[in-house]
């Protein structure tokens, strides 16, 4: 794993004091500064020798605490103070010194497959025709995938109570999850994620009604906070209609030349279109929503949030498709894209279909071309969605029960008298306690890998509580290259 291999190079288990030198950007492939962190190192940025020199001076010289100054330009460094570190060279080649560094970083999201191989190649590949086979034949191997996807497995959730996680640690875990689903669609190998939802559902019951009330300096908690996040000078945001983390591991190996940061947050549940999406463009709770089951209003309530933020009617547009009619006018835009959506209730060959699906989605390069344009007309351009997507087989139709709600899932149902309950779906379906949205009424939501499709039909939907749908990509776009 790339991680192993990069706490031995620093040898951070025997030294207190590095001087990383990154000078190749590498921090971007894979971010060491969490191990660091996770190893009790502060870690500093180096940018001005003179400030740094006063810290030196002041805080490390004499401490015996854990400290990783990180080099990322070829600014000088005083020699009195580099021999006082454990310098290390952080590259893709001295962590690949067998490899062809330019070739491999063709790949670089898949740089920890590349790690788990690499340990069993014996013979230097530093070719880019050669280092292309290894990456072929050997990286991206069924058998190579498995071993990876198992051991990823293995250590996918902690052992024993996992009531400590909180809601960053549970988007860890998500992330990890869609990479394991990613791989294993790739590959079309057989690998069970589920028995995450089982421990996600405690989660979700036990503190998702506190999410309204966390702060994060990276990304919004929950959609609802999106609006107030962005909504500052010329901003784009880009709704990727039902993109799950899964999907957007999909689209990531297509974005070269858009360099992003990577971040998620938590979708409004149920997972539907009219619940969720409209919470994100207006910056609502459900409970405060005109018709949350509904999205004949969702243009009007972006609007009014537009102009809560300070922006007129007419620098606000509210668009569909990859071709907004933006003017030189235009200062917010939300841009709603349904792509992935039509492709989840259209699939009939679960994950596998929708990696293929996808992927051909993202090969047009009509995301990208959009992206580009907005770059260019000077937008801080952001990326989300508004729910995810699952595997499931269908239970059975149920027809004539609930509130009629917008929407093509079949997760979820909501009633308005109580008496309608019915015994026939209570094995099928648990009991939501409506965070965030209205008391007079009563929701369920689907056990996991279960719909009320057709008897037996293996579908992709959304609308339940599973880590697949509820925890979204928050995206930030940092430059097109």
């Amino acid at each position: 794993m790339i991680e192993k291999r990069i706490a031995e190079l620093f040898s951070i288990q025997y030294e207190k004091r590095l001087l990383i030198f990154d000078t190749s950007g590498f921090c971007a492939a894979f971010d060491y500064t969490r191990l660091l962190i996770s190893q009790n190192f502060e870690v500093i940025r180096y940018e001005d020798i003179e400030a740094f020199r006063l810290r030196y001076e002041r805080e490390i010289k004499n401490s015996d605490h854990k400290w990783a100054v990180i080099v990322y330009s070829d600014i000088y460094v005083p020699y009195d103070i580099r021999s006082q570190f454990f310098e290390v060279q952080i590259s893709l080649r001295s962590i690949f010194p067998k490899l062809h560094e330019d070739t491999v970083r063709r790949f670089i999201k898949d740089i920890d497959l590349i790690s788990f191989a690499y340990g069993e190649l014996y013979s230097s590949c530093d070719t880019r025709e050669k280092t292309e086979k290894f990456i072929s034949d050997r990286v991206f191997s069924k058998e190579n995938i498995k071993k990876y996807c198992e051991l990823m497995l293995k250590n996918l959730l902690p052992s024993g109570d996992t009531s400590g996680i909180t809601a960053n640690g549970w988007i860890e875990i998500a992330r990890k999850k869609a990479l394991i689903d990613y791989y294993a669609a790739k590959a079309n190998i057989s690998i069970d994620t589920s028995f995450v939802d089982a421990e996600f559902e405690k989660f979700i019951f036990d503190s998702y009604q506190r999410l309204s009330g966390e702060t994060n300096k990276l990304a919004p908690a929950i959609l609802p906070k999106v609006i107030d996040f962005i909504a500052h000078g010329k901003t784009a945001l880009i709704v990727m209609d039902g993109m799950s983390l899964f999907d957007f591991e999909v689209i990531s190996r297509y974005l070269e030349g858009i360099d992003y940061e990577y971040q998620c947050n938590y979708a409004l549940i149920p997972t539907t279109t009219a619940i969720s999406r409209q919470g994100l463009l207006s910056g609502k709770y459900p409970r405060q929503l005109e018709n949350p089951f509904s999205l004949s209003q969702e243009e009007k309530g972006f609007l009014e949030a537009a102009k809560n933020a300070g922006y007129t009617k007419r620098q606000s547009l509210y668009a569909k498709g990859y071709n907004p009619p933006i003017s030189h006018f235009t200062k917010f835009a939300a841009i709603i894209i349904n792509d992935i959506d039509d492709l989840v209730h259209g699939q009939k060959q679960g994950r596998v279909g929708m990696y293929n699906d996808v992927s051909l989605m993202a090969k047009e390069g009509k995301l990208q071309s959009l992206i580009k344009d907005l770059y260019a007309r000077g937008f801080n351009i952001y990326i989300t969605s508004d729910h995810g997507n699952t595997p499931c087989i269908g239970a059975g139709a149920i027809r004539n029960v609930g509130v009629e709600v917008e929407t093509r899932s079949k997760r979820m149902f909501v009633l308005k008298d109580f008496a309608e309950e019915k015994d026939s779906f209570a094995d099928n379906v648990v009991t939501y306690p409506g965070y965030y949205l209205d008391k007079d009424y009563k929701y369920y939501v689907c056990e996991s890998g279960v719909s009320f499709d057709n008897k037996n039909e293996e579908v992709m939907t959304h609308g339940g509580i599973s880590i697949d749908e509820v925890i979204v990509p928050f995206i930030k776009v940092k430059a097109v290259i």
